[in-house]
């Protein structure tokens, strides 16, 4: 085998897992919407717990998903509160202050087709000798404060996917208690802008979005559906600035042991215009073997460093932008010579609010796993979302994996989704 087809087969080999995970996970993971930088949300402390934005929301981030996120049928005044039905439960019982609650409930349907096949359903659960959509998330998710120290946690249920959050033994389609993140915390500064936490956390890292398929998220591991790590980080909100860092521990939750990968991952973010965020990201890890690399056995250290931004030129419109350099480094091994891979993950995603709560979302990805060896490879997303209602919203999407080879082996896959989201 020539060079060039061993650097074929491990783009082919990449490429399909890559297509694998948007057409297995695609966005199972909880809320994170960069894009509420159009209604003047740089930072995203106010309305999560988790102090750079996804996941288990504050009462005050309830209120304004109940205010600003879903659509309004009838015109509301502008102090007008958002009542009851924005809190745990639509409101059924009222919560301490100091505890936070909630739950996300997400299924999706999809259908898949290359150019070697027809259009077909792919992912289905079968229940009864009939077909349900897949039940991609069931977490149950929470936070309690006592004065400036926090405990938060979420635990659920998944069936496919999420190996990497799992709390027990079993594989893909087996069912499987996981748990995404569990800290602790302790709030400091005079007006609680650093937070340092320890525990099972997201990856501080780029942009935080809810589409951790992406190949931003899925070549640099830092996702929110299930890339998170144990470690310790401080996390910094201020005015017109935030970021975090975070000293990687490993994953406990994976094994054995030599597949943890330690390091630090951490962004910093600048606001240097009202509706204009810009930052930086950096990560390093160095596992004992590497999964997924292309010796197995060999010890690798894998970076990431990159740009993201976020602006609003108006209220209909936002952009979001993300370019990581990649590095994959692996010493020689009785198996190969030392290698060296240098790669990028390029993100551009427009969205577009016509009116309160319908968002048309197109995004442009270019993937190049080792720069000026192999050809890049792109990927095409359109799609909507609405919140049609109090803590619900549906989203279907089309995707186009281009291949980078014109063999009708590796052509490109056409791939459409209909999900359906509930969090209450």
């Amino acid at each position: 085998m020539t060079p060039f087809s061993r650097r074929s087969a491990w783009s082919r080999l990449l490429l399909g897992g890559l297509a694998a995970l948007a057409v297995l996970f695609v966005t199972q993971s909880a809320h994170a919407y960069a894009w509420m930088i159009r209604h003047d949300y740089t930072a995203c402390t106010q309305c999560h717990a988790d102090p750079s934005g996804g996941g288990l929301l504050t009462l005050y981030g309830r209120a304004q998903g109940e205010l600003l996120l879903r659509t309004q049928y009838t015109k509301r005044a502008e102090d007008e509160e958002p009542g009851k039905v924005a809190n745990f439960l639509f409101g059924a019982f009222e919560l301490p202050e100091s505890v936070l609650l909630g739950a996300d409930m997400r299924s999706l349907a999809l259908a898949q087709r290359t150019s070697t096949s027809t259009f077909k359903s792919v992912r289905y659960r079968a229940f009864d000798g009939k077909k349900l959509p897949l039940l991609m998330q069931a977490d149950l998710e929470g936070q309690v404060t006592v004065d400036r120290f926090r405990a938060n946690a979420s635990v659920g249920y998944a069936y496919d996917g999420a190996l990497g959050a799992s709390l027990s033994r079993g594989q893909d389609q087996s069912g499987r208690a996981v748990s995404r993140v569990h800290w602790l915390g302790v709030d400091l500064g005079e007006d609680k802008q650093f937070l340092v936490r320890a525990g099972r956390m997201n990856l501080p890292f780029g942009l935080r979005h809810i589409e951790h398929t992406m190949f931003v998220r899925a070549a640099t591991r830092t996702d929110t559906n299930a890339a998170q790590d144990h470690g310790v980080a401080l996390a910094y909100n201020g005015a017109g600035m935030r970021g975090e860092v975070m000293g990687i521990l490993g994953n406990f939750q994976l094994r054995p042991d030599a597949y943890r990968e330690r390091g630090y991952s951490g962004y910093f973010e600048y606001v240097p215009l009202e509706k204009l965020a810009v930052g930086v990201s950096s990560l390093i890890v160095h596992a004992d073997a590497g999964l997924s690399q292309p010796v197995p056995a060999a010890p690798v250290w894998r970076h990431a460093h990159g740009l993201f931004g976020r602006y609003s030129p108006m209220k209909q419109l936002v952009l979001l932008l993300e370019s990581d350099l990649l590095v994959v480094s692996q010493p020689a091994t009785a198996e190969g010579s030392h290698r060296t891979q240098l790669g990028s993950a390029n993100l551009l995603q427009v969205d577009v609010e016509p009116i309160q709560g319908v968002h048309v979302i197109v995004a442009g990805e270019l993937y190049d796993q080792e720069l000026a060896r192999s050809r890049a490879t792109w990927q095409g997303w359109a799609g909507a979302q609405w919140f049609f209602a109090p803590h619900a919203d549906v989203r279907i999407d089309a995707l186009y994996a281009a291949s980078p080879f014109s063999t009708a082996e590796s052509a490109g896959t056409t791939t459409f989704l209909a999900q359906f989201h509930v969090y209450l």
